[in-house]
């Protein structure tokens, strides 16, 4: 594998077993790791004990549940891969993350759609977003505290050059996609006040920008239409309200995994998300998915 390698954004907040394994089945990929800054100086320094030159750590800012923070760790990681990489493709990771191929088969993929996206985003209304479908998130200042949606009792316009859209956090951006988004949340006070004040910011924000031609954006033109690359298990019911979170991982799930990461065309990369207790599961992974042979 030679150069213009993918580079992979971490953002992690607990768990250092996992996120450590993590860490290692991305070799010899470079790795911008944020910790929560929520989370114990304990937890980060076992994370990032001996880690080899390969993983940089970002500088530590509070990104708790659904907080802006998030979405500020995920820029500063997309700006240290471009400056410090000539990556084509960045990747965004949780630290609750796995891959379902060697990294071998990632980068081989991931090079025959040079200059193209792939994310499970969309443009609004999106159906499963609330009765709303998703508007909400936008046409008022609100923030989280304690796991709750606080909204502020004031209405505001979305900024004329902005196409409301969101979607799953996880995905890869080309590296053009990249500085794009970089370029507008980082260039425009503004924009990114804005951003930083709706619901969810790290899966408004990013899809927002990359669906308005306004802001130089061109999802439709420019990423890879295809199932999601990341398989989850959100345990979704008919008549039943969406979990807040997708379902942990367990060897149950082993199957649905394999046919994720099996499938024709384009298959799952990775899967979310994983704990530790569950080591047997990423075992399994790794002697029946991620071998070369």
């Amino acid at each position: 594998m030679g150069g213009g390698l993918p580079a992979v954004v971490v953002v992690a907040h607990d768990d250092p077993p996992q996120v450590r394994r993590l860490l290692a089945a991305l070799a010899p990929l470079r790795v911008f790791l944020h910790v929560d800054a929520n989370s114990s100086d304990e937890v980060a320094r076992a994370i990032l004990a001996g880690q080899p030159e390969r993983v940089v750590a970002l500088p530590r800012i509070r990104s708790g549940w659904a907080h802006r923070g998030i979405l500020d760790a995920e820029i500063m990681g997309y700006r240290a891969a471009l400056a410090e990489t000539d990556a084509e493709h960045i990747v965004l990771c949780t630290g609750a993350d796995y891959p379902l191929q060697s990294t071998r088969r990632i980068v081989e993929l991931l090079d025959r759609h040079r200059g193209l996206s792939f994310g499970d985003i969309s443009a609004l209304p999106i159906e499963h977003w609330g009765p709303l479908r998703g508007y909400d998130r936008f046409i008022a200042k609100q923030f989280a505290w304690r796991q709750h949606r606080i909204p502020l009792p004031a209405f505001r316009r979305i900024p004329h050059q902005v196409v409301p859209a969101g979607g799953a956090q996880n995905k890869i951006l080309s590296r053009r996609h990249a500085q794009l988004v970089v370029d507008a949340l980082v260039g425009d006070d503004a924009l990114r006040r804005f951003f930083r004040t709706c619901w969810i910011p790290d899966e408004v924000a990013i899809p927002s920008i990359l669906f308005s031609p306004l802001l130089g954006g061109d999802w439709l033109e420019a990423s890879v239409p295809c199932q999601p690359l990341w398989h989850i298990n959100w345990g979704r019911r008919p008549g039943v309200k969406p979990p807040k979170s997708p379902r942990w991982l367990a060897m149950s799930d082993l199957p649905a995994i394999r046919e994720a990461a099996s499938r024709p065309g384009i298959p799952a990369l990775f899967a979310r998300k994983f704990s530790s207790s569950h080591r047997s599961l990423v075992e399994a992974i790794d002697a029946d998915l991620r071998t070369e042979t």
